[in-house]
C-alpha cells in the first residue's frame, strides 16, 4: 500500500507542479508579453499613418511629371537665350560641331570653348 501512495502521491504532485508552472507561464503571458505585443502594434499604426500623413498620403506621380516638363522648358529657354548671346560674341554652329567631334574629351572641349 505504501506504494501505491508513494506511486500517486508523487504523480499528483508532479500534476500539480505542472498545473503550477502553466498557469505562471499563462499569467506572465496575459500581463506582460501581450500588452507589450498589443503597444507595440499600436505605436507601429500610428507610426505608419503619421508618415503616410507627412508625405501626403499617396504620391502623385502626375505632379513629378508637371515639373519635369516644367524644368524642361526652363532649360530650353536658358539654351536658347545662351546660344542668342553666343551669336553676338561668338560662334554658336562651330562650337556645337566642336564639341561633339571632341566626343566628350574634357581638353577638347575646353579648348573649343575658349576657341568659339
Amino acid at each position: 500500500m505504501d506504494i501505491l501512495r508513494n506511486l500517486f502521491g508523487s504523480l499528483t504532485s508532479g500534476i500539480i507542479r505542472l498545473l503550477v508552472t502553466v498557469g505562471i507561464l499563462a499569467a506572465a503571458y496575459f500581463f506582460l508579453v501581450k500588452p507589450v505585443l498589443e503597444t507595440t502594434s499600436e505605436i507601429s499604426k500610428e507610426a505608419n499613418s503619421n508618415f503616410q500623413k507627412s508625405i501626403g498620403g499617396e504620391v502623385d506621380l502626375s505632379d513629378i511629371g508637371a515639373t519635369i516638363e516644367s524644368v524642361n522648358k526652363q532649360v530650353q529657354t536658358q539654351i536658347r537665350h545662351s546660344f542668342h548671346a553666343a551669336k553676338k560674341q561668338g560662334h554658336p554652329k562651330q562650337l556645337v560641331h566642336c564639341i561633339e567631334h571632341a566626343q566628350g574629351n574634357v581638353q577638347r572641349i575646353r579648348r573649343c570653348t575658349v576657341k568659339f
